[in-house]
């Protein structure tokens, strides 16, 4: 049989090889005639252009055989088409195929007609059932065409298909089930990418029984999952991805169990799919899902093993929050997605180590936080783990692991670190994004040359350092590069020079210096340039403006001079961002022949605006900030494509050009919005090898391609570059940023700040789509155009500063977008519109038109107003308008004039005030000394005596002024205020002065003062007069001085002695004897307790007896004993007449219910205060009881429970205070709207839970003086304040305010001084219509963003407190900030400031103590003249954009102690004054481009504490020591210092940080280390032992020694340092702040005229005043947890660490470490150590990182470290240890990366099982060393068999004949004749 069938094979071979001799023509000439009508026909219909091009192998020459025609093939025997294929045709539209023309192709079976362009078909004789002629056709690929529905008709005849494509045509609507049903045959359908968007029907589909392969992806599908599909039992590939189908995944996918391949990506799936319903697919390969709507859950079962092997599985956005378990099954997967997730934790690096096929792995959008490696070197190809949470040192052997990636992306996570040098080993990577994380240093030298293949690489948003590209690279394939906000520095290096292929550069946000090289625009493919923010100088190259293929060149931000050159030569359009320079001349008329934006704004460019040729291409023109003049040309007219036009800021002049109108706007058919971002892509076949395909090219996967199409998809990635071109532009009130889609949609114009005249032109209506006008300070004039209600798109219109004229047109209500309209300061009149938009615009729109009337001014519109006409002219309106006000002008100045005239006939306080003043005139014309010689005498011998017993050193400054100058008057000395008439003095102050202790003060130099009436003799609360005393009048001194009413001698040392002396002074109305040392018996003998009758404020510290007169007690009125409680219950039951009971700062006082008693019995209690004495419980409703209640103060305590109605019945209530309680529920403040006496209420909640309701309908009758309702969750201004006019204090700070700026509260209180709306949500910060008085401000942590006001300075000229920090305000600071000469503290730090410091700021503030200007934007050099803040204190000028040498004009601050200029860019060298004429106490200039050494002047500040010089460029050795009498913080770090370590530096220092500089030699042996607490040396070179003086750190707390080259052992003495250990360690506090009262407001009464009243209502009246503190936290970067984290505060004071590594010690681990008890911290990695780890490290419980690794460790690891339970980071790899790991506690919680490179450890977490042949037990009383001696006795005998062998190897190998065997003893014969010869 077999001989039989081998004879047949050999006949049919004869006879095809005869065939061919004999010349047979295999293609039937019916078949071939058939071929060449149907190119004829495709000819025919095909575009006019490609004919020549369609089917040309198709040619009618019989000599060729048909069958080799392309796309044709034939039968092999009966010579007939079996597959044809005429696909990727250029044909006409609308393009019909014949069907006709196929029907002689009998026996064809497979038809592929895809990409030609048809659109339909038709057949003239058979119609619809044309196809049924082609009865062999099986396999059909319309796909990639234009079809419709209608084919279907076609389809339906075509019953003998088994395959069909038709993905990626125009069919729409209904699912076509009907006409489908009817191709039973069919096995697989392709309907993906095209618009089906019904449901899909359980009919037609369901029935096609021999369905395998089905995909219905990229439509528009709705509805559920069709069930009916799980029936389809034979169904190998389902694809539903990418449409709308919605509810749940069914179950009984299970039952399909010939899936290979399922999708169900991109849809709307809800509620919960399990995993384990999939379990039994065992063919399933390709799996993937995902929801859009992200309401998807899946459950991953960890109770089941599947049975597939899955290829590919990608589970986007399906809320897991792990990684599913069932993966751990899997071993051939190749492509893994699980992106836009939960997961957390570590990487899962075991799916590497378990799928060695695996190329893809996608991980991008979770949470994970460890980024772990597999151990062994893997083939992954893609990788993606951006937006993540990985915070920690990137892996240094990444590129040995990886070393075939293509696609890297780790960007936006916080990877720390250096780049790893083995990044270098990646040949392969293309595109490798490290974007946004914290790498610092420089590029490694392996990277830059060893990754050759790169194409695109970001590095933005980093840390890095160091010069780009100083010499060349083999970055030479590199298309796009982006270098961005990091911090290179240096000159643009000539290494870029080699990119040839670069076609992005993004160097901008660095601090790179000198010019821009000529030769950057000689980089033959460069497209886009961007160089901004930087420091470059120079001009621009012209090479950059002749480089054809550039579009976007961004110098922005640099220092750029001289002028541009006249055009650009780009052929596509360019965008020219040359803004913020100091580029000058003038603009060349040819610049906008190629441009499409151009941006010039803030350089310095003269002359007239261009008349610009080419201006069509022109898209947006920004020319604000320089110093054009002219007028506006009226070739702008032509700007056929304008979006932004930008003028403002110049000196433009002459009116505006009215064909403006006739510009664009995004008006008319020919304008189309611009791309302006700009972005390069560079998809995967631009690269060879850069796609991924699955393995379909075996002959065993090609039969299946059709069957099983999309299980064999390719996967490929496009790889894309793109950045966002930003344009600025002022409109509603702000200066934003505008790009992307919200630049395409923005239309304005700017015109402002010129000096523009003449009318508004009414074609300006015609710009519809305009969003934004600005014409604002010009002098327009005339009257606003009605055309603007054209509009109607308008969002910003600002007309103000202006000379317009006429009402405003009622007409402009139309403009329904309308946000802001300003026309302030205009001459406008009559009604103000209403309606619509109008309604919403405040007062502030419509300022400085004092004939405006209605809404929302105040100025009513009464029969004298014009009615607004319909056809009148408003010129006439304005005349008439202007005719009443100079009426009305002169009526009022004769009214006002005769009112002060008949005013003063009358006798009045004033009246006399008046007359004092003009007589005081008077006499100072003639010259006369209002004090007379009597008192100045007096005075200076008062002064002589104080100063006499003040402190050595201490001299009073308050008595500057008391000099023995003639001309100057006494009365005008600090401290003395006289009689306006008799200038004799009334008041007298010697200022607190500080005197030596035990000092008497003498009465008798009193005496010359007679008419004294307020006499202040108190102290500093240090020392202080003790006593008393006259020679001559004895007790009775001061009876002499008969008109003293108020007497103050509190915090003075005076005890019982003094009350003799006060009992003579009857005329004493007001005594303060508060702080001094009064005690024993109370003092009511004799004439004191007369004295005592009207006012006594006793503050006294020993108050132990009542003494025996407890019956005059009884006389006394008022009761005030701070801060002390044991009398207050004996007191209470024998005063029950008492008015006044003051009782606070009382701490003993644990519940008020003890007091409820005794308090409620006092009927005729006025003042009762019982303030911070820690009351708890409830209020006491009896309190309510006390009708004549006038003060109630419950604050600082710990009341809880609701606030009671019936406080409402204090109807003589005028002071009540709650604040600082933990009152809860609700509380109306419409209670309280009867008490009409009401002066002062504060109120607030410490727990946060009270809720203030402020709705009530009635009036309140009272008028507050203070209003306090801090944290009381107001959402709004509480409406009652619109009825307050007496208002002088309003605190609503941290509430939840939000909306605008509440200015009518200064608008209705002329008296208001301070206003406290901080930590609120305030977004609009509007100013009052007039100046007002206000002294504090504080605005800050809201959410203003707009430009800052300009006219602050001028509307609120007596501020002396300003708090604007933490908002978004922006702009430049406003030059009228110069006329608040009153300013003591400013801070506008954390806000968008930016421009230079205006001059008259620096000049006018003359004031300024307290200066905060950090975290803007600011710019220009810092004081390079000296300013007038001759007072300042401290200076906070840090992280802006100062530049330039630390200017001179800050040697003028002499009083400065705090100066921070950090995180500029500074440059130039310190200057030696900054530490001879400052006396600082605080200097930070870290951060900047500073150059030099470090002067010693800064060394020898005598007050210095902390000092920051790190992160520049400082060189050369530093100074020995620190001269200053404090601890100092040093920090130094990241410079360029060399030389050796003084050995005295650590003498005054507790804080040394020298990190990452160039110091070489030794650890110096140092001198006076009993200070030192953080000593930081990494990364310098330093060399040599480290020295047995570093154990004499008894105060260290952090010590990092790392990444040098240290040599030797490490001291066993150091467990001797402290590390937090002892019984008298204290941590140092390592902040530095300074505080201090500057600001004091005395509210109204504290006066002679009203001393009375002070203490009878003492807490009406608080004293106001404001602490000003700042603080500067103390930052140490130390690297623990294997992370480089940075501590601070309360963390760094208990953070203990040392840090060895990286260096070279050897030896062991000295036992003695174990004692360091408190360390968290300890890192002895990559060293050469050696021994075993000592057990003592048990004992270190708070031990939270141990990292050992890198080192030659033996032995087994202890297992009592298992008692470190605090340990989170342990890490031994890459030792010698053996033997089991230890489990339990912390020790079960590390994975197998702790364990690496010990190959000899056993049990978990690695694989390696620990059995009894290969493993010893570990003996429970053994010593470790044991087993590392069996280990090394096994090691040496294997060493020695090995020897042996391998020498008896080759000695064997020797005594065979071989050629090499002859040339090794050649070798050896001729090596001893040479060494005979030498003997010899």
């Amino acid at each position: 049989m077999e001989g039989k069938v081998f004879l047949g094979q050999n006949l049919i071979w004869v006879m095809l090889l005869m065939g061919q001799l004999h010349g047979y023509k295999s293609c039937i000439e019916k078949e071939r005639n058939a071929l060449f009508e149907l190119r004829k026909y495709i000819v025919s219909i095909a575009e006019e252009d490609q004919s020549d091009s369609v089917l040309p192998t198709w040619t009618n020459d019989t000599t060729r055989d048909c069958c080799r025609w392309k796309g044709v093939e034939c039968n092999r025997i009966s010579g007939l088409v079996t597959e044809l294929a005429f696909g990727g045709l250029s044909l006409k539209d609308n393009s019909l195929l014949n069907l006709s023309l196929l029907h002689p192709f009998e026996d064809v079976r497979s038809l592929n007609l895809s990409s030609s362009g048809f659109s339909g078909f038709f057949d003239d004789v058979e119609g619809y059932k044309s196809l049924r002629r082609l009865r062999k056709l099986e396999i059909l690929d319309l796909s990639s065409n234009k079809f419709n529905n209608s084919i279907f008709h076609f389809l339906s005849a075509a019953t003998s298909l088994t395959t069909l494509f038709l993905r990626s045509n125009n069919m729409v609507g209904s699912f076509p089930a009907k006409e489908l049903r009817d191709l039973t045959n069919l096995e697989l359908l392709d309907l993906s990418r095209n618009r089906f968007n019904s449901s899909i029907p359980i009919q037609g589909i369901c029935e096609l029984k021999n369905m395998q392969d089905l995909d219905l992806s990229q439509n528009q599908l709705v509805g559920h999952f069709p069930s009916c599909l799980t029936s389809l039992i034979g169904l190998r590939v389902l694809d539903l991805s990418s449409n709308q189908l919605n509810g749940t995944v069914p179950s009984t996918l299970g039952s399909l169990q010939s899936l290979e391949y399922l999708s169900l990506f991109d849809n709307d799936f809800e509620g919960s799919f399990s995993f384990g319903s999939l379990a039994n697919l065992s063919n399933l390969m390709v799996l993937k899902l995902c929801s859009k709507s992200s309401s998807l859950q899946v459950l991953s079962e960890s109770s089941w093993k599947p049975k597939f092997q899955l290829s590919v599985i990608a589970l986007r956005s399906c809320n897991m929050e792990k990684v599913p378990h069932f993966l751990l099954h899997q071993k051939d997967l190749r492509h893994v997605d699980l992106s836009n997730n939960k997961i957390s934790g570590k990487l899962p690096s075991w799916l590497l180590a378990n799928n060695t096929k695996l190329k893809i792995l996608l991980l991008q959008n979770n949470f994970f936080t460890s980024f772990q490696i597999p151990k062994s070197a893997h083939d992954l190809l893609f990788l993606d783990v951006s937006a993540n949470e990985f915070n920690h040192l990137f892996p240094e052997n990444i590129g040995w692991i990886f070393p075939h990636l293509r696609y890297m992306n780790i960007s936006k996570n916080d990877f720390q670190g250096n780049l790893p040098s083995s990044l270098g080993n990646m040949k392969g990577l293309r595109y490798l994004d490290l974007s946004h994380n914290s790498f610092h240093g420089k590029l490694p030298r392996s990277f830059v040359k060893g990754c050759y293949s790169m194409a695109i690489l970001k590095l933005s948003h980093n840390k890095l350092s160091g010069e780009i590209f100083p010499e060349s690279t083999n970055l030479t394939s590199i298309l796009g590069l982006f270098m961005d906000n990091n911090l290179f520095t240096g000159k643009i290096g000539q290494g870029l020079r080699s990119l040839i292929n670069l076609e992005l550069l993004d160097m901008s946000n660095n601090n790179l210096t000198d010019v821009i090289p000529s030769w950057i625009g000689e980089l033959p493919s460069l497209t886009a340039l961007l160089i901004s923010d930087n420091f470059l100088k120079g001009e621009i190259p012209t090479s950059l403006f002749n480089k054809s293929s550039l579009q976007l060149l961004d110098l922005s931000t640099n220092s750029l001079s001289g002028g541009i050159p006249p055009h650009h030569s780009s052929r596509n359009g360019v965008v020219l961002l040359l803004q913020d320079n100091n580029l000058s001349g003038t603009i060349a008329d040819t610049l906008l022949a190629n441009v499409e934006i151009l941006d010039l704004r803030n350089n310095r460019f003269s002359g007239n605006i261009p008349e610009f040729i080419n201006t069509q291409n022109i898209s947006i023109l920004l020319l604000r900030g320089n110093s054009l003049t002219g007028r506006i040309p009226h070739q702008l007219c032509g700007l056929s494509n304008i979006q932004l036009l930008d003028l403002s800021n110049n000196r433009l002049n002459g009116s505006i050009p009215s064909c403006l109108s006739n510009t664009s706007f995004g008006f008319g058919k020919e304008c189309t919005s611009y791309d302006y971002d700009f972005g390069i892509s560079f998809p995967s076949d631009v690269f060879n090898g850069f796609s991924l395909h699955q393995d379909f090219s075996s002959n065993k996967n090609s039969g299946i391609y059709f069957k099983s199409l999309l299980m064999l998809d390719p996967f490929s990635m496009d790889y894309k570059a793109a950045t966002q071109t930003k344009i600025e532009f002022a409109t509603k009130y702000r200066y934003d940023a505008y790009m992307g889609g919200n630049l395409k949609l923005l239309y304005g114009i700017d015109l402002s700040e010129n000096e523009l005249s003449g009318e508004i032109p009414v074609e300006f209506g015609g710009l519809l789509e305009l969003r934004a006008l600005n014409l604002s300070h010009n002098n327009l004039s005339g009257g606003i155009p009605k055309s603007f209600s054209s509009m109607e798109k308008m969002e910003s219109f600002d007309l103000s500063f202006n000379r317009l004229q006429g009402r405003i047109p009622s007409q402009l209500t139309e403009l329904t977008s309308l946000s802001v309209f300003k026309v302030s300061h205009n001459n406008l009149s009559g009604v103000i519109p209403e309606g619509r938009q109008f309604n919403t615009f405040d007062a502030e729109s419509y300022l400085g038109n004092r004939l405006l009337c209605g809404q929302p001014t105040n100025r009513s519109c009464n029969n004298n107003s014009f009615e607004e006409a319909d056809d009148e002219v408003e010129d006439n309106e304005s005349t008439i308008d202007m005719e009443s006000f100079y009426w009305s002008f002169g009526a009022a100045y004769v009214t006002i004039l005769v009112g002060i005239l008949a005013s003063l006939s009358f006798d009045s306080p004033w009246k006399r005030f008046w007359f004092d003043t003009v007589d005081a005139f008077i006499h100072k014309l003639h010259g006369y000394k209002s004090c007379i010689q009597k008192e100045r005498n007096a005075l200076l011998k008062l002064k002589k005596y104080i100063i006499s017993i003040s402190e050595e050193g201490d001299f009073n400054f308050f008595f500057n002024t008391w000099t023995n100058d003639t001309k100057s008057d006494c009365c005008r000395w600090e401290g003395v205020e006289c009689n306006r008439t008799s200038r004799r003095v009334i008041k007298l102050s010697t200022g607190k002065s500080s005197v030596v202790e035990d000092s008497q003060l003498n009465l008798s130099l009193l005496h010359p003062f007679e008419e004294v009436r307020s006499l202040d003799l108190s102290g500093d609360g240090v020392y202080g007069f003790s006593a008393l005393f006259d020679d001559v009048e004895g007790y009775k001194s001061l009876r002499k001085l008969k008109n003293l009413e108020i007497l103050d001698l509190s915090s003075n040392g005076f005890n019982n002695t003094i009350f003799p002396f006060l009992n003579a002074a009857t005329s004493i109305k007001t005594l303060i004897l508060r702080d001094n040392i009064v005690h024993g018996s109370f003092p009511l003998k004799g004439a004191f307790v007369d004295l005592l009758q009207p006012t006594m404020h006793l503050r006294t510290y020993k108050l132990n007896k009542l003494g025996t007169a407890r019956s005059k007690w009884k006389q006394f009125k008022q009761l005030h004993i701070s801060r002390r409680v044991g009398l207050v219950y004996v007191i209470m039951s024998i005063l029950r007449d008492l008015l006044v009971c003051h009782v606070a700062e009382s701490h003993h006082l644990k519940e008020l219910k003890a007091l409820d008693l005794s308090i409620c019995k006092l009927k005729n209690l006025q003042e009762l205060d019982i303030s911070d004495s820690q009351l708890s419980g409830q209020f006491p409703l009896c309190i309510t009881t006390l009708s004549g209640l006038r003060v109630l103060d419950l604050s600082s305590n710990q009341l809880t429970g609701r606030l009671p109605s019936s406080i409402g019945n204090l109807k003589s209530l005028e002071y009540l205070s709650l604040v600082d309680n933990n009152f809860e529920g609700v509380f109306s403040f419409g209670l309280l709207a009867n008490l009409s006496k009401l002066k002062v209420v504060t109120l607030c909640s410490k727990s946060n839970s009270l809720q203030v309701d402020m709705n009530t309908s009635s009036t309140p009758k009272f008028q507050l003086s203070v209003i306090s309702l801090r944290y009381c969750n107001l959402e709004e201004v509480p409406r009652f304040l619109l009825h307050q006019k007496e208002l002088r204090q309003v605190d609503l700070s941290n509430n939840i305010i939000s909306g605008l700026f509440p200015s009518w509260l200064l608008e209705y209180n002329a008296k208001l001084e301070v206003l406290l709306l901080q930590n609120n949500s305030l977004t609009s910060f509007r100013l009052p219509k007039a100046a007002h008085n206000l002294s504090l401000l504080d605005v800050s942590v809201n959410k203003f963003n707009q430009i800052f006001p300009q006219n602050i300075g001028w509307m609120l000229p007596n501020l002396q407190h300003m708090n604007l920090s933490e908002n978004s305000f922006q702009g430049n600071l406003p030059s009228s900030l110069g006329n608040m000469e009153n300013m003591y503290f400013l801070d506008i730090s954390h806000n968008s400031f930016h421009g230079k410091l205006p001059r008259s700021f620096e000049m006018g503030c003359y004031s300024m103590r307290f200066l905060k200007l950090s975290h803007n934007q600011l710019s220009g050099e810092i004081f390079s003249r000296s300013p007038n803040f001759t007072q300042l204190f401290a200076l906070f000028i840090d992280n802006n954009q100062f530049t330039g040498k630390i200017g001179d004009g800050l040697k003028s601050l002499r009083s400065l102690n705090i100066l921070d200029m950090s995180g500029n860019y500074l440059t130039g060298v310190i200057p030696s004054w900054i530490g001879e004429d400052l006396s600082l106490h605080m200097l930070f200039i870290s951060n900047n481009l500073l150059e030099g050494e470090i002067p010693v002047s800064v060394f020898n500040m005598s007050f210095l504490g902390p000092l920051d010089l790190s992160a520049n460029k400082l060189s050369g050795a530093i100074p020995p020591r620190l001269n200053s009498m404090f601890n100092v913080v040093l920090n130094l770090q990241d410079n360029n210092l060399t030389g050796p370590i003084p050995d005295t530096l650590l003498e005054n220092v507790v804080v040394l940080d020298l990190r990452n500089n160039k110091f070489s030699g030794h650890i110096p042996g140092f001198i006076n280390t009993q200070n030192i607490s953080i000593l930081l040396l990494k990364g310098n070179m330093l060399t040599g032992p480290i020295p047995r003086k570093v154990c004499e750190f008894s105060s260290i707390s952090l010590r990092d020694l790392s990444n040098n080259r240290l040599n030797g052992s490490i001291p066993s003495c150091l467990s001797k340092t402290s590390y937090g250990k002892g019984k008298y360690f204290e941590p140092y506090e390592y902040d530095s702040s300074v505080s201090y009262d500057d600001f004091g407001l005395e509210m109204e009464g504290f006066t002679p005229t009203n001393s009375r009243r002070y203490y009878k209502s003492l807490l009406v009246l608080d004293h106001f005043s404001v602490q000003y503190t700042s603080a500067i936290q103390t930052k140490i970067k130390f690297a623990a947890k294997q992370r480089y984290d940075t501590y601070m505060g309360g963390s760094l004071r208990y953070m203990f660490g040392l840090d060895l590594s990286e260096n070279e010690l050897s030896g062991v681990i000295p036992e003695e470490v174990g004692d360091l008890l408190e360390l968290h911290a300890l890192n002895l990695s990559h060293n050469h150590l050696s021994g075993a780890i000592p057990e003592s490290f048990s004992r270190t419980e708070n031990m939270e990182s141990l990292d050992l690794s890198f080192n030659s460790f033996q032995g087994r690891i202890p297992s009592k470290l298992t008692e470190m339970s605090s340990l989170a980071v342990f890490n031994v790899s890459y030792n010698n240890l053996s033997g089991v790991i230890p489990q339990g506690r912390q020790f079960n919680t590390f994975d197998e990366s702790s364990y690496i490179g010990n190959p000899l450890l056993c049990g978990k977490p690695t694989n390696r099982s620990c059995s009894s042949s290969n493993v010893l037990e570990e003996p429970e009383d053994g010593v470790e060393d044991d087993d590392v001696a069996v280990f090394m006795v096994s090691f040496r005998r294997s060493f020695v068999v090995g020897y042996v062998t391998i020498v008896l190897g080759i000695l064997a190998s020797l005594s065979l004949y071989s050629p090499w065997s002859r040339a090794w003893f050649s070798v050896v014969d001729a090596f001893i004749h040479k060494m005979k010869k030498l003997s010899s």
